[in-house]
């Protein structure tokens, strides 16, 4: 064990522990794990999981370097399977998880209920830490969680044209659906984004998907009147003939939203 001759010699190594832990320091001057650990026994840490978890929520990004140097497990999850970067993306603490993502956090670990760390970023409307896990190179961009939402469905719905288009570049899968049954196209049926509308029909959205009542994303168009989503769609193959569970068209739904004009345009192209 490292021992200070006096207190002088122990705020000078206590200073410089600092300089490294914070990233101050040239990239080849990391701490020791002997001199990391012995920093946290200084800081008033045990060097377990437990404190590591309370170093992470304190936002203590110096000792969550140190714990990081001294070797625990960036990994490190409770009984559900929250990995300390889940709880730390999910407070929105921004620090802390630059600091895990740089120590070795794995972006890609899910709980027992598959949310990965950005699914708990984007559900509290983080998108500091989110993008900041999303520039991640190794990021599995098709992740879900229980509810079957995807990245895609979640950046399509907040009208994030840049992220969008990334994702699809990166992989992203677009026929999707979620415990309803409502994909991508369902969404954007909504928001009227026709950019984003191209962009997932071009790579292979399918414009007939039926959600769980049979509801397509014409139907949604119609509903909220959507009139250059619905044109977009028609062009693309979506069938205006297709009804849902109780029989209605997308004709239907327009008109019982009071889109009269729509409705009637609508039964023209049913004749097509």
């Amino acid at each position: 064990m490292l021992i200070f001759a006096n207190d002088k010699v122990k705020r000078v190594g206590f200073f410089i522990l600092i300089i490294l832990l914070t990233g101050c320091a040239a990239k080849d001057e990391t701490p020791t794990p002997t001199a990391a650990r012995q920093f946290l026994t200084l800081r008033g840490y045990t060097f377990d999981e437990k404190a590591f978890e309370t170093a992470a929520a304190a936002g203590d990004v110096i000792a969550v370097n140190a714990f990081l140097a001294a070797g625990i497990n960036p990994n490190a999850a409770d009984a559900e399977g929250e990995t300390i970067l889940m709880k730390s993306a999910g407070r929105g603490d921004l620090p802390v998880v630059k600091a895990l993502l740089q120590g070795g956090s794995d972006v890609n670990v899910k709980n027992h209920n598959g949310y990965t760390a950005l699914l708990r970023a984007l559900a509290k409307r983080h998108e500091e830490v989110a993008a900041a896990i999303l520039a991640q190179p190794n990021l599995d961009v098709n992740a879900r969680g229980a509810d079957g939402v995807s990245i895609l469905i979640i950046y399509t719905a907040r009208d994030r044209e840049d992220v969008v288009q990334s994702l699809l570049v990166r992989g992203a899968e677009v026929n999707f659906q979620d415990q309803h049954g409502d994909s991508v196209l369902h969404t954007v049926a909504q928001t009227d984004n026709l950019n984003i509308l191209r962009m997932l029909l071009d790579k292979g959205a399918n414009p007939n998907v039926q959600n769980k009542v049979g509801g397509t994303p014409l139907m949604w168009a119609a509903t909220y009147g959507r009139w250059n989503a619905a044109r977009l769609l028609l062009e693309k193959g979506a069938d205006p003939k297709l009804k849902d569970e109780d029989g209605v068209t997308a004709a239907d739904w327009a008109d019982r939203n009071k889109h009269v004009e729509f409705a009637q345009w609508l039964r023209g192209a049913e004749k097509k």
